[in-house]
């Protein structure tokens, strides 16, 4: 039987994909979900990637993401602003990847409290730390965890949590995303949001 890693790193496969999981609305909105995302491999009717092999990854990382969305997760997400969608994506990323998870709770969200800067280096300390202490992050290649790095903090600039290298609290947002993640039993994700 073969074991679950506890971390991967998928999550350098495309950030938040907003583009691409607001192209596969019809999908997403629709009935037999995994089923037809498989099928969308072959097609390309929606997600408009040329090449097979990119949109086969890309479409396994949208139906990791699927897996995790809450009941009521699609219509609401594809009622919300861009502002709203990235960081209703941003939520699929951490539920859906260990690694971004443990690095934004460990790291992002404490830089926030103090009031510090996250840059390159503060990231590559962290993963080093995890190389040392997991197998199999250990293994993974100098580039690998560079692509990490940078995808992590380019996810919290698309999602308007980072400025430059300054973490920093989202404003204008629709109270209807917190309400939703609060109804679902999902608090933790206002404190990842930096939202106090």
């Amino acid at each position: 039987m073969q074991q679950t890693k506890l971390f991967d790193a998928n999550f350098t496969a495309g950030g938040l994909l907003l583009t691409e999981l607001n192209n596969l609305k019809p999908i997403l909105l629709g009935d037999h979900v995994v089923e037809k995302l498989k099928e969308e491999e072959g097609m390309n009717a929606f997600i408009a990637i040329k090449t097979e092999g990119a949109r086969k990854r890309i479409l396994s990382e949208v139906k990791r993401r699927y897996e995790y969305a809450p009941e009521g997760f699609w219509p609401l997400f594809f009622e919300f602003s861009a502002k709203e969608q990235a960081l209703a994506a941003f939520y699929l990323c951490l539920k859906s990847y260990r690694l971004v998870l443990e690095m934004h709770l460990e790291l992002g969200v404490p830089k926030f409290k103090t009031g510090g800067d996250l840059t390159r280096y503060d990231v590559t300390l962290f993963l080093d730390t995890l190389s040392g202490n997991n197998e199999d992050v250990g293994t993974w290649s100098s580039m690998t965890l560079d692509k990490l790095n940078g995808q992590y903090r380019t996810v919290l600039r698309d999602c308007g949590l980072m400025e430059g290298e300054r973490v920093k609290a989202i404003y204008g947002v629709d109270e209807a995303l917190w309400s939703f993640f609060k109804e679902k039993g999902e608090d933790w994700f206002l404190e990842a949001c930096f939202i106090e």
